[in-house]
């Protein structure tokens, strides 16, 4: 299982692949918050747990292993959005940095009560797709 912190490399990985954007050491480190060698290490670990590759001239790419990981982790963190949203009535604009400390934590089995507690959504408070339980 990855650590916190490999869950939001990969994550921004997932998410910089999606908008169109290369995932390089650079792009990371900017949007993680962290040194370019710490990103660098973590680059490194999750090449040699093949939850990513590095083709040449490409940046970084998820394996099927690191997307599934991902979506994991976004399914998560767009379903604590809304239970924030819809169970305690927080406001759309203020429930992202709690779902960024409370993904991570999430059991298994919280997430399916989360998920049925809420019947099922498909979209979360920004109107992002929250992914379905096993991947795409």
């Amino acid at each position: 299982m990855p650590t916190r912190a490999a869950e939001d490399c990969l994550k921004t990985i997932y998410g910089l692949a999606n908008s169109g954007e290369p995932a390089t050491t650079g792009s990371l480190a900017h949007r993680l918050g962290v040194s370019s060698p710490s990103v660098s290490a973590m680059i490194k670990r999750l090449e040699s747990e093949q939850f990513l590759e590095r083709p040449k001239g490409c940046g970084l790419r998820l394996t099927a292993r690191g997307e599934r990981a991902a979506l994991r982790v976004v399914r998560r963190h767009r379903l604590l959005e809304t239970f924030l949203v819809r169970v305690l009535d927080m406001a759309w604009d203020e429930v992202h940095a709690e779902a960024e400390l409370l993904e991570h934590a999430l059991s298994d089995r919280l997430e399916e009560r989360i998920d049925a507690a809420l019947g099922h959504p498909t979209r979360d408070p920004h109107g992002d797709p929250i992914p379905p339980r096993h991947g795409r």
